[in-house]
């Protein structure tokens, strides 16, 4: 027994001399990250070939413990900075680093996107080009609402389609809002009656970025992502702060539009929980530019509310929930006073969303390799008002009901046959049910679209100069009833670590379903415009060619930066509308049919400069040609020879400037130009059918803003200014209530005053 006990007391003595020696021999790391001299929070601190690393703090303070004698290489990042790596010799119990100071990424290089690839990669090397918009474009715009935003990307154009309820739709490309897939969160759950004005039923307050790629992308995403894909990215908690903002605007200086913005996150002190809320009020008045007691502008009541919280069980895993309330009604037409049916126009609708997703992140050990699963689901219920002349029957119903689930991989595979891969492979369910009833016209839709894919795509690394994506689609589409497939293939050429350029194929497709516009019923000469399917309708295919040189370069105080594009897409089946006659109510019918093709093909020029953190300087001029290689006859008194898209201008571009005077005051411009186009003017107010040319526009906005930072947790931000301060509006709207209410184009607003307060904490 003594020998057994001699025995235990000394390898005792001997486990806790090792254990001395160890902790004796392991040192701690401290540090603080800035920009600017102000402490980034929630930068990444990770030391190279380890898997230790850090997470900045509220004054952008970290600590790294456990580090053993010897030189490290530590690889800071942070979201709108540029990396930077830097060498520390650990040889102290506690070694304390020098501020690293991060230079801003003002041209967006070391973004991390996700939309291009469907997994993380820096927006420098995907393959794929893809334009970003971030909070601070949202911010020198005074933009409210996704669609306001939007106007401020390359070959993006937000166009206002009807001067009764202000339906708007996203032209890309060229292309028509239904060949733009929606997404949010990476999820295709923006369903075609969510579509009719789902643009500005989403609040700026809520979206941390939107990824755009204008290349075909069904090869990743299925139907309808033809002309490419908008990505709206939810914010998510990061660090412990709350804000409040108003922006109090004067439509023609006369009509009140009011917004209001609250939010906060949370995070626990380990950074492995938290919760950002966001909410969102809008009121605005109707507006009447011609004074014929019909308005241009209508009205708008909406309250909305998102989350997204994340936990993390593990250093590997991750649980992300998100979701949103939205509650939105929307009237234009005249006697505001009176229910819908004892006016002479009327066009409302009431909307009620919910949303709610949930997903699921597993990292294996070495975290190279990924797997993860989501379910989404949205409810959207919609009571709607299309009518005019005391119509009692106009009254609708809309419900609308969609599910997105799936399973994903993406992970390293390593070096093979020269080139490092990385791949990506996953499997989707995507259904949307939808029911819609408009008594008055004759219209009852139930539509069950349901779409399954598996999608595969290798990312293949060749010595950081080549790489070169391969990927495709199947989808079986329940209104196609064929197995389609969609190819994909893309080559980024590092030429100079300063100079890209990017070429690409990408194959698409269309089902023959209801689209967005055909939920919307425009009034015309006391009757209305119904949209349908001819019964024999076969899928829209398309063949998409694209490149770009992409130029940028950090030099001491500038960011210099320009990006070429271009892109060349063909339509097959090509889906025309041509007017059939009049249906037995004597409403204007459309038909939407199979044509035989038509041609888009273009440039967009993208240049960005800025200086130190003074000034900054970013604008895209697109000049394209879009071409059926049949006219469409759009109407049956008026033979058109044009072969042109409709409403689709040959150039169109946009401008940001922004110019911080001192650490108090910033003065930002921006703009959007519009140039002429062809739009159909159908007969009402008019005494026939017209094809018109319309002119151009060029909107233009200045805004001031008044920063104070009381301390490093307490912010106050006033603004003032103008939007369209020039006033370029249409003039030639039609007057009473045989007009066409359709005809509208050009900039969706007059002359905009307005006035904002902001505070952070």
């Amino acid at each position: 027994m003594m020998c057994f006990m001699l025995r235990l007391l000394f390898i005792t003595v001997v486990i806790l001399v090792l254990s001395s020696d160890i902790y004796a021999d392991t040192y701690k790391l401290t540090g603080r990250v800035v920009s600017n001299n102000k402490p980034i929070i929630g930068a990444n601190i990770v030391v190279s070939n380890t898997k230790t690393g850090s997470i900045t703090g509220k004054k952008g303070t970290f600590t790294i413990s456990n580090l053993q004698k010897g030189n490290y290489t530590l690889k800071v990042s942070s979201i709108g900075c540029i990396s930077k790596e830097i060498q520390v010799y650990i040889n102290n119990a506690h070694v304390q680093v020098d501020d690293i100071d991060l230079q801003e990424d003002f041209l967006k290089l070391e973004n991390v996107i996700i939309t291009a690839t469907r997994s993380e990669v820096l927006r420098k090397d995907a393959p794929i080009q893809c334009s970003l918009i971030d909070q601070k474009i949202i911010k020198a715009t005074q933009s409210v609402v996704l669609s306001e935003g939007l106007s401020f990307q390359p070959a993006l154009r937000i166009e206002n389609n009807c001067q009764n309820c202000g339906f708007s739709g996203l032209r890309m490309n060229g292309l028509e809002s239904a060949y733009s897939q929606i997404l949010i969160d990476g999820r295709p759950i923006f369903s075609s009656l969510q579509g009719v004005y789902g643009l500005e039923q989403i609040p700026t307050n809520m979206i941390e970025r939107v990824e755009v790629v204008r290349s075909g992308g069904s090869s990743l995403y299925g139907s309808s992502a033809i002309a490419g894909t908008v990505n709206i990215i939810t914010k998510e908690p990061q660090t412990n702060t709350a804000y409040c903002t108003t922006n109090q605007a004067w439509i023609d200086g006369k009509s009140n539009d009011q917004t209001y913005m609250i939010g906060t996150d949370i995070v626990n002190d380990e950074i492995n929980a938290g919760i950002s809320i966001h909410g969102f009020n809008r009121n605005r008045s109707q507006w009447d530019m011609n004074n014929d007691g019909f308005s241009e502008i209508g009205q708008i009541r909406a309250t909305s509310v998102s989350m997204k919280t994340f936990y993390k069980p593990s250093e590997l895993s991750k649980i992300i929930c998100t979701g949103f309330t939205m509650y939105e009604f929307r009237r234009g037409g005249n006697k505001f006073d009176q229910p819908f049916h004892k006016t002479d126009i009327t066009e409302s609708t009431t909307h009620n969303i919910l949303n709610a997703g949930i997903t699921y992140e597993q990292f294996t050990e070495s975290k190279l390799h990924k797997f993860s699963s989501y379910l989404q689901y949205q409810l959207l219920d919609r009571d709607s008002y299309y009518g005019s002349g005391f119509d009692e029957n106009a009254y609708g119903i809309s419900i609308d009901r969609s599910l997105v689930c799936g399973l994903q991989y993406s992970g390293t595979l390593g070096e093979i046959a020269g080139g490092t891969h990385t791949v990506v492979s996953g499997l989707e369910y995507n259904s949307n049910t939808l029911k819609d009833l408009a008594p008055s016209y004759n219209r009852l839709i139930n539509q069950k679209a349901a779409q399954l894919g598996l999608y595969f795509q290798d990312l293949c690394e060749y010595e950081d100069i080549v790489n070169i994506l391969v990927g495709g689609r199947l989808d079986y589409h329940n209104l196609v009833g064929i197995p389609v497939f969609s190819p994909r293939v893309n080559v980024l050429y590092k030429i100079s670590p300063d100079i890209q350029g990017r070429i690409g194929y990408a194959k698409g497709f269309r089902a023959p379903q209801v689209f967005d516009e055909d939920l919307h019923i425009s009034q015309v000469n006391s009757g209305g415009i119904i949209i349908k399917n001819k019964e024999d309708l076969q899928p829209e295919y398309s063949h998409a060619f694209s490149g770009s040189l992409d130029i940028n370069k950090y030099l001491d105080d500038w960011s210099i930066g320009v990006t070429i594009d271009v892109f060349n897409t063909t339509l097959n089946n090509v889906f025309i509308l041509e007017k059939k006659g009049l249906a037995n109510n004597g409403d204007i019918l459309l038909e939407r049919r199979n044509g035989n093709a038509a041609y888009i093909a273009g440039i967009t020029i993208n240049p960005k400069i800025q200086y130190k953190k003074t000034i900054s300087f970013q604008c895209g001029y697109t000049f394209q040609n879009s071409i059926y290689d049949i006219p469409v006859q759009w109407s049956n008194t008026v033979e058109n020879n044009n072969s042109s898209f409709f409403r689709t201008p040959n150039h169109y571009g946009f401008y940001v400037i922004s110019w911080n005077l001192n650490q108090l005051v910033s003065l930002n411009f921006s703009g959007v130009y519009t140039g002429s186009m062809i739009a159909q003017h159908y007969a009402g107010f008019i005494n026939q059918d017209v094809l018109n040319e319309t002119p151009s526009f060029f909107e233009n906005n200045i805004k001031i803003d008044i920063d104070h930072q009381f301390n490093s947790s307490f912010d106050v931000t006033m603004n003032i200014g103008v939007q369209n301060c020039t006033n370029a509006f249409q003039k030639d709207f039609d007057i009473g209530i045989k007009r066409d209410a359709g005809y509208v184009y050009g900039p969706s607003r007059p002359r905009t005053y307005f006035l904002g307060l902001s505070i952070k904490m």
